[in-house]
C-alpha cells in the first residue's frame, strides 16, 4: 500500500471513530432524557449494542494504528 493511500485511510478511520462517539455520546443523552420510557431505554441499548460493534471494528484499529 502506498504511503498516501494509508494516510488517507487514517484520517477516514479517525473521522468514522470520532463520529462513533458522537452516536454513543448522543445516545447517552437521550437515555437520560427518556428515563424511564421503556421505548426509549430498549431502543437506547440497541444503539448502544451497534455502537460497541462499530467501535470494535473501527476505533480499535484506528487506536492500535496511534501506536
Amino acid at each position: 500500500m502506498e504511503p498516501e493511500n494509508t494516510e488517507k485511510e487514517m484520517k477516514q478511520l479517525k473521522e468514522m471513530k470520532r463520529k462513533i462517539e458522537e452516536i454513543d455520546r448522543l445516545a447517552r443523552e437521550l437515555a437520560d432524557t427518556g428515563r424511564g420510557l421503556p421505548v426509549i431505554e430498549k431502543n437506547v441499548q440497541g444503539i448502544q449494542s451497534f455502537t460497541y460493534a462499530l467501535r470494535f471494528g473501527i476505533s480499535d484499529i484506528a487506536d492500535a494504528a496511534d501506536i
